[in-house]
């Protein structure tokens, strides 16, 4: 099945994704998103959101304290909402402290997550300051087994002179990643 599948799919070139070759996170963000659309439309590996969810639930948290604060306060001028300013405030920062605690030790650069039969992968990638460097790591559960792959690569490996990402270089590094994440059901 999966013979059939490689076999017939091509990356879309009718819109090539031109980016700024010297703004790394244009060229991370443009790597990421090919890698992510290879993914979901040649393996067909369902996309899923929970880490993403995850962090807009605690935006809206916050966002529910900083508004039940401004709408307290303009309902009951200062000084009479001096306390509950204070604490929608104090609220607010320290779920925006959790927030950062979230996208530092749980996503640590997740931009892709998904499910084929069953089976979780997990995709984070990172440049470096000052670096040219695009590392890539991937992580699966494939039948209870884990599965880890983690490379780098010079960013210039995916781009030509113009800025343009080569979808038939992204389609070679997804094909790499499908098989070292998921060897057992790729055999």
């Amino acid at each position: 099945m999966v013979k059939k599948i490689v076999d017939s799919w091509k990356v879309d070139d009718s819109k090539p994704v031109i980016v700024e070759k010297y703004d790394k996170v244009a060229v991370k963000n443009g790597i990421d998103d090919l890698l992510r659309k290879t993914l979901t439309t040649k393996y067909n590996v369902t996309e899923t959101y929970k880490t993403r969810d995850t962090r807009l639930l605690i935006c809206f948290v916050a966002c529910l304290f900083s508004g039940f604060g401004c709408l307290y306060d303009f309902l009951h001028p200062f000084p009479e909402s001096k306390m509950v300013l204070a604490i929608c405030s104090l609220s607010y920062f320290t779920i925006t402290g959790l927030l950062y605690v979230w996208e530092w030790f749980v996503e640590k650069g997740t931009f892709f997550e998904g499910t084929l039969n069953g089976n979780v992968v997990k995709l984070s990638s990172y440049i470096p300051r000052y670096s040219g460097d695009y590392t890539i790591s991937g992580e699966s559960n494939v039948d209870n087994a884990k599965s880890e792959v983690k490379y780098t690569k010079c960013i210039s490996t995916w781009l030509d002179d113009s800025g343009k990402i080569l979808p038939e270089n992204i389609e070679k590094e997804t094909d790499h990643l499908y098989q070292n994440l998921f060897k057992s059901k790729a055999q």
